[in-house]
Order: C-alpha cells, then sequence, then structure tokens
C-alpha cells in the first residue's frame, strides 16, 4: 500500500473512532465499494417493485452510473417544488462520483414506505428534487442498506459527512447535511 493510501486509511479510522459506528463507510462512492460494505438493490428508482424493499430501517443511495454528464430540464416532474436553475444544477453536479444523493428511513417509516415513495416521485419527499430535473433520472438505481441496532439518521449523517470531507461538498441532491 502506498502512503497517500495508507494516510487516507488512518484518516478514515480516525474519524470512524470520533462517530462510533457499527456501520462501514465506503472507500470510495461507486457501486463496487458501497456492495461490498453491503448494499442491496441497485434496481431502477423510477416505477420499481417496492416488495424488494425491506420494511426496516436503514439508508439508501441514489446512483447515476451513465459516463456522460446528464442534461438539465428546465421544469420538474413533482409540481409541489419549485425547479433549480439549470445553471445551478450544472455547478453542482460531480463528475466521476456515481452517488448523487444518500438518504435514510427510520422510525414508523422503514425502507418500504420512505424509498416507495421517492420511486413514485410522491410530493411528499422532497428530498433529492433535483434529481427530477435530469434528463435521465429513468436511468438512476437505488441501493439500500439496513441498519439493525443503529440509527439510521446517524448513519445518513456519517456517511454525508465522509462524502464531504471526499468531495468538498454533499452529492448532488443533496441540499444538507
Amino acid at each position: 500500500m502506498d502512503d497517500d493510501n495508507s494516510e487516507h486509511e488512518r484518516d478514515r479510522a480516525m474519524s470512524s473512532t470520533e462517530a462510533p459506528s457499527l456501520t462501514a463507510v465506503p472507500a470510495a462512492w461507486n457501486r463496487l465499494e458501497l456492495e461490498r460494505v453491503g448494499f442491496v438493490g441497485f434496481v431502477p428508482l423510477i416505477g420499481m417493485d417496492r416488495t424488494q424493499l425491506p420494511r426496516r430501517h436503514g439508508v439508501y443511495v441514489v446512483v447515476h452510473e451513465l459516463d456522460q454528464e446528464p442534461e438539465f430540464l428546465d421544469s420538474n416532474v413533482i409540481d409541489k417544488w419549485p425547479p433549480y436553475p439549470s445553471a445551478h444544477l450544472r455547478e453542482r453536479w460531480m463528475t466521476d462520483v456515481p452517488v448523487v444523493y444518500i438518504g435514510k428511513a427510520e422510525g414508523k417509516v422503514g425502507l418500504h414506505r420512505r424509498v416507495g415513495a421517492f420511486s413514485r416521485q410522491a410530493t411528499n419527499h422532497s428530498g433529492g428534487r433535483s434529481l427530477w430535473q435530469l434528463e435521465t433520472s429513468q436511468d438512476l438505481l437505488v441501493a439500500w442498506l439496513e441498519t439493525p441496532g443503529e440509527s439510521a439518521l446517524a448513519v445518513e449523517q456519517q456517511y454525508l459527512q465522509a462524502f464531504k470531507a471526499e468531495h468538498g461538498s454533499y452529492p448532488f441532491a443533496n441540499r444538507r447535511g
């Protein structure tokens, strides 16, 4: 292992001691590393079969695996929420970072209901609304990780902070941490 990698691993280990968690943080924000820490699914977000989703709490990610930078629509398919200016979306887009949203489902709203609402583009799920301005939103994938014995909120916050530490900001469609 070279010095840069060992330093990165040391920093990751130090940050994990600050916020104890049973849930591992991916070494990178791509499908391979997400699968390595236990994410499953990777199914189309729009129109997914909700019976695949567990009823327990956990975290989920929305993934954009297409190689090209997407086009941004000037409208939002969810009429309740005003669209973001497409210039703003272009500024926020991160090339070569497949994870575009990190979310959580806990309490009475397990992954089944939370991701299901997201999949149906329901108006009661305002998180990640910029996803619906991607011209390629039909190609988005969703994957999830149950977090038994842990707060999904704590795991989501841990993931958002790790993502921000690596990339300088939150994922494309996360507006706050």
